[in-house]
């Protein structure tokens, strides 16, 4: 019998945050229902500018497509860029179906606008929601145009086609450019069922087309949030409180005020929602240097929270009484205790993971312009609704007085998810009547982030005669995030997955979650919850393949079988998956790892393989061992299967730095916590793989019909895995606790 409380395959569920904050113009419920078209996969065409352009030779059929008389074809992205290739690979969509060629095209970022449907950034589900929708927007435009030119021409519809921004009649080869077409499309009605192209005739999707923006990264002149500089701001700089749930009690701020630039200094007093505002002293400044020097001057003392102060070994003491007791079943398949008793081999072992920083290259910042009547807002963000939502919320301005300007994003990661650097940049805006930019050090990035929970995993498991896995049982317990924000969802949602592999395969399968108590800001970091679940599951199931005195990679397709199945799987990604994918997976990085072969001299091989968000992963690590504290990864082969592929040049750049990413956290990464508050505070004590450590990687990308899925971080789960595996191929130490190096602390 199988009991799984485990049943919400939303993707807000999942990654806990406010999704689709539809508040541009007031729009009754009905109304956006049946203005949007919402279905499962998306929103579909039909959406309209509510007032004509004052040029009517302006051809805008939705909010993703301008054409213009003077030939001008803009296309607008509408999510944030976080660094995932979104801003290329919509429009990439757009063009394909809108029939023109791609150097045609001006690529924008839109703003934030209820007609564009959600706008947000997580969850590698960027491309999968958004497929259909932006297709059927170029497609309608198409149609659009091809029909204007049928009129002109007094033709009928099917002598008439589009190609590379023209339509052209058939049987004369006349032909009419979209800007000559413009101002008659523009007076037709939208085409709201329009016919997508057959996946066979693309030509733009799939191809390895540069990001649209690489020409302004690289000669310094693309805007990102510390770039954005509105007329009369201040620049505000916070010493936010060091304690986890601590408040301000006494400032003398006479020596910051006296700082030449400094203007004005500001308590911020705790939201009730640990998620928004924390406990600070605000440094407001004519400029950043200026801002920083009045923060050093502050003289603040903190009230620290009631309670046990949290360290480190306080949340493992906890961890461990956790996990010695019984914990929430939040799934049970046969009888593990019986099982148990009947099994010829059982073993057992217990992971530990620590909370991790996101650290991306932009610290946060934001800015905000405030105003009696309205409120500008702009910065990098992945949650631009979440934003406007909070922003109403502090100003009780209604939502369609506040714009949302999107800069691109240096990084994400999860930790944008969070709109807190924002409320800081609206309250103190709202404060001051001007606009301001709150502007972080790297120190505050890592010293006051929303980590990446902390947990304890203990499996056993036992073989049956025929060295067959018979029985698994998994206890955890962890610092669960949801539990942190107060959120509905609940604490165990991911933190565990009842329904990842091998759940499914064995016949006696059981598992228990129990949620710590902590202060220590949690929430959502790239893959959340399987960047640990991968890295024990595979690790365990490789553990229990050595066991058995069986291959690695042939008791995982022995666990899968010979039938290809369909699996139930009750979270984001779901709600199945196909085994078959993921033993194509496993199979080719076997082949292209050279799996069966003799490893070169010194060089030892670890494998693992997993499925998340849609998308399956199997990926060969290669390492050697130069000294006993210290381990050189050669070469990584990842082999995924993401569905249909729009850019395969950005496809392999995602998957290539989750690789990277993967690798810096399993091998040095680990916020400490002591006296209620973070120790690591910069790249120096929370290292960053260097470029010197990074491996050759070899990605191959399964060719697929299937819908695409994301990529942006599906590699980095089963990296840890494979490299903790090879590691025990190296030294026949198995790695139970992360951070690995240096390996003689990480190896039991």
């Amino acid at each position: 019998m199988k009991k799984s409380l485990h049943n919400s395959n939303n993707v807000a569920d999942t990654l806990g945050i406010e999704i689709g904050q539809f508040a541009s113009q007031e729009i009754h419920r009905r109304s956006f229902l049946k203005l949007t078209g919402m279905t499962a996969v998306g929103m579909v065409i039909g959406i309209r500018t509510a007032v004509a352009a004052a040029d009517e030779k302006i051809f805008e059929p939705n909010a993703f497509i301008n054409i213009r008389s003077d030939g001008r074809i803009i296309l607008f992205s509408k999510n944030p860029e976080i660094g995932q290739g979104i801003k290329t690979a919509l429009p990439q969509l757009l063009a394909e179906e809108l029939e023109v060629d791609w150097t045609q095209i001006e690529v924008q970022q839109g703003m934030l606008d209820a007609r564009f449907g959600s706008q947000f950034a997580g969850g590698s589900t960027g491309i999968k929601t958004n497929f259909d929708q932006v297709r059927r927007a170029g497609a309608a435009a198409r149609e659009m145009l091809v029909e204007a030119a049928a009129r002109m021409w007094q033709v009928s519809l099917d002598v008439c086609y589009a190609h590379a921004g023209m339509v052209i009649r058939k049987d004369t080869q006349a032909r009419l450019t979209y800007a000559e077409l413009a101002d008659r499309a523009s007076r037709l009605p939208v085409r709201e069922n329009p016919v997508l192209k057959d996946k066979k005739d693309f030509t733009i999707i799939g191809q390895p087309i540069p990001g649209v923006d690489n020409h302004q990264i690289v000669t310094g002149r693309v805007e990102f949030g510390l770039d954005a500089r509105p007329k009369g701001m201040s620049v505000a700089v916070i010493e936010r409180c060091p304690f986890f749930g601590g408040k301000v009690k006494r400032v003398d701020d006479a020596a910051a005020l006296r700082v030449r630039g400094v203007e004005k200094v500001i308590i911020i007093e705790a939201t009730k929602n640990p998620t928004q505002l924390v406990a600070g002293v605000a440094v407001v400044a004519k400029d950043t240097w200026s801002a920083m020097k009045g923060r050093k001057a502050l003289v603040v003392e903190w009230e620290m929270p009631e309670g046990t102060v949290e360290s480190d070994d306080a949340l493992k003491q906890q961890f461990e009484k956790n996990i010695a007791g019984e914990g929430q079943v939040v799934r049970e398949d046969g009888n593990v205790m019986e099982a148990f008793a009947s099994c010829k081999k059982v073993h057992e072992a217990t992971f530990e993971a620590p909370f991790l920083a996101h650290a991306p290259m932009e610290p946060q910042n934001y800015i905000a312009d405030v105003q009696a009547d309205k409120a500008e807002l702009w910065g990098p963000t992945q949650v631009p609704g979440s934003v406007r939502a909070r922003a109403a919320e502090i100003t009780g301005l209604p939502p369609n007085k506040i714009s949302v300007r999107m800069t691109r994003v240096g990084g994400g990661f999860g930790r944008r998810l969070m709109a807190d650097y924002a409320c800081e940049a609206i309250f103190l805006s709202k404060a001051l009547s001007k606009p301001v930019q709150v502007v972080w050090t790297r120190e505050d990035d890592v010293q006051h982030d929303f980590y990446r929970p902390a947990g304890l995993f203990r499996i056993k498991a036992g073989l049956d005669e025929n060295n067959r896995l018979k029985a698994w049982h998994i206890k955890a317990t962890t610092t669960s995030r949801y539990t942190f924000s107060g959120s509905s969802s609940p604490s165990y949602q991911t933190e565990v997955f009842p329904d990842g592999f091998p759940a499914g395969f064995v016949s006696h399968f059981k598992m228990e979650y129990t949620a710590a108590s902590s202060l220590v800001p949690r929430g959502a970091w790239r893959a959340p919850g399987h960047n640990i679940t991968a890295w024990i599951d595979q690790c365990f199931v490789d553990e229990m393949a050595h066991l058995a005195g069986k291959d690695p990679v042939d008791f995982r397709l022995e666990l899968l079988g010979q039938e290809d199945k369909v699996m139930p799987y009750s979270d984001h990604g779901g709600p199945v998956y196909h085994t078959r994918r993921l033993k194509q997976v496993i199979r080719t990085a076997a082949e292209k790892s050279g799996w069966y072969q003799p490893a070169p001299k010194g060089v030892f091989r670890g494998f693992a393989a997993h499925f998340m968000f849609g998308a399956y992963i199997a990926e060969v690590v290669n390492v050697s061992i130069p000294d006993p504290q210290s381990v050189k990864v050669e070469r990584v082969v990842a082999v995924a299967d993401c569905g249909l592929v729009i850019n395969r040049s950005n496809a392999l750049n995602q998957l290539e730095g989750g690789i990277i990413d993967g690798l810096s956290s399993a091998l040095n990464q680990a916020v400490h916590i002591d006296k209620g508050r973070a120790v690591s505070s910069n790249f120096d004590d929370y290292k960053l793989l260097r470029i010197k450590d990074a491996p050759i990687i070899d990605v191959h990308l399964i060719d697929s019909d299937e819908n695409p899925e994301g990529m942006g971080e599906m590699t980095l789960p089963p990296l840890a895995a494979a490299l903790s595996n090879a590691i025990f191929a190296a030294t026949g130490k198995r790695i139970h606790k992360l951070p690995i190096l240096p390996l003689e602390r990480s190896s039991t």
